[in-house]
């Protein structure tokens, strides 16, 4: 476990220079400063504390249950001097500890390559969101990285990927997990350098 822990890591501290345009990937499909965001997964918090800057007043909460990455979270989070601003908490991705209709802005880095029962993960995230929410799930370098940034940091993020086994999906196989999970006419796919699925709950009617 501990080995695996390792692998996460170095996969996190390798993407330091994407985690910018991801950021701001995820802040132009939110398109507000404010509300209560969630980033779930071991693949964290590098997204959420840069998503703390584009995003002042976003109250921010990272999360997993993977075996010891709690503390690696906290420490990260209290290096870049913002535990003030991001809460840490266990989280299970398959039954997310928030009631229905409670958050603004769910992220996940990896949900859909690295773990079974995607449809289930994408749907609980559907399940937490508000009315008008956002959802951003899946993987990538960011839609507005550069090439050259990309091509420079392919050859080690492949090796870290198959250690840890990730999955191929393709776009077809993506429609069909949300098409499976009823998720179909609320969902965008944004494959801009990576494979994301945007999720949006309709707004109460008035």
């Amino acid at each position: 476990m501990e080995a695996m822990t390792d692998l996460i890591q170095e996969v996190n501290d390798l993407f330091l220079p994407f985690y910018p345009y991801v950021a701001r990937q995820i802040a132009h499909a939110y398109g507000m400063q404010e509300g209560q965001a969630l980033e779930v997964g071991p693949y964290a918090p590098g997204i959420s504390i840069q998503l703390a800057s584009l995003c002042p007043e976003l109250e921010i909460t990272v999360g997993d249950d993977f075996p010891g990455i709690l503390s690696y979270f906290r420490e990260q989070i209290e290096a870049a001097s913002l535990a003030h601003r991001i809460q840490v908490r266990e989280v299970d991705k398959r039954n997310l500890p928030f009631g229905d209709d409670t958050l603004d802005l769910v992220y996940f880095r990896g949900a859909l390559f690295f773990w079974e029962e995607q449809e289930r993960i994408l749907k609980e995230a559907y399940r937490v969101l508000k009315r008008g929410g956002v959802a951003v799930m899946g993987g990538g370098f960011g839609a507005e990285a550069p090439d050259a940034l990309i091509n420079s940091h392919l050859p080690r993020s492949r090796e870290l990927n198959r250690r840890l086994q990730k999955k191929v999906l393709s776009l077809e196989e993506l429609e069909a997990i949300l098409s499976r999970a009823s998720l179909a006419p609320h969902a965008f796919i944004d494959h801009r350098h990576g494979l994301w699925v945007v999720l949006r709950k309709p707004p109460t009617p008035r």
